[in-house]
């Protein structure tokens, strides 16, 4: 039996080593959230102002607030998944989607600031093989990946529903419920299943799991734009199994 004290020491030795980010993930992922934060702010500038002095200094206090917020969730985003591609003994590396930052401004500007595609980028991993001998499968699949990248838009939706809590602790606090939106949306899109997305790393990994885990955090995290908690985490967990079902019925069991 393996020892419970050593597997930890070696886990933290392992995130010692390899949790830490490269000089080109910093500036990956500084760029995404600079642009994420524009895409974030940009309703601010179709909004009727008396001047455009006034206009531009709405749209810069939304920009650095937004760039806050956004840099808390996603720093909560990247350690989930970090941690759990160096326990599956994966070395974890960031890469910016400029393609998917491109299409959330255009997307944004089209929409007047409506519609937030928060696409930064996605997760691609190094299979470190020593550290998974003796696993199931030790060899490089998609599971443990699968695993990782989605612990990402999991952890949005955790954050969203703290933040829809705050909301009611603080009523006329505005940055709280912005950052359970940017959540919601970070969680939403980035479980879609197109590469490099972390949807698509599931999908491939177990469409059964993607498309409850799929149905489960957007039922919950799109919920709570209009309902409380408990009731947005039974629509979640509705869908999540209505699909589940469908998937299965229609199309695994054959």
């Amino acid at each position: 039996m393996a020892d419970p004290t050593s597997n930890l020491a070696t886990f933290l030795d392992d995130t010692n080593k390899y949790f830490g980010f490269e000089k080109a993930e910093m500036q990956g992922l500084l760029t995404a959230l600079l642009v994420m934060a524009v895409i974030v702010s940009s309703k601010e500038l179709f909004v009727d102002a008396p001047t455009f002095s006034i206009l531009m200094i709405n749209f810069l206090k939304t920009l650095f607030n937004s760039f806050l917020i956004l840099t808390l969730s996603f720093a909560v985003y990247q350690t989930a998944q970090r941690l759990t591609a160096i326990r599956g003994g994966l070395k974890p590396e960031w890469r910016v989607w400029i393609y998917g930052l491109a299409i959330g401004l255009i997307l944004a500007f089209v929409s007047r600031g409506k519609l937030w595609f928060l696409a930064p980028g996605g997760l691609i991993v190094y299979h470190m093989a020593g550290h998974r001998i003796g696993s199931f499968r030790a060899g490089l699949n998609y599971w443990p990946l699968g695993l990782a990248a989605i612990m990402g838009p999991m952890c949005c939706v955790v954050l969203a529903i703290i933040f829809k809590i705050l909301s009611g602790v603080f009523p006329a606090n505005p940055l709280i419920l912005q950052a359970m939106y940017i959540n919601i949306w970070l969680a939403v899109v980035n479980l879609i299943p197109i590469p490099p997305l972390e949807g698509s790393v599931m999908f491939f990994a177990s469409r059964m799991v993607y498309i409850f885990a799929f149905a489960l955090a957007a039922g919950t995290a799109l919920s709570l734009y209009f309902f409380n908690i408990w009731i947005s985490l039974l629509i979640g967990l509705v869908a999540g199994i209505a699909l589940w079902q469908l998937l299965y019925w229609t199309i695994e069991k054959n």
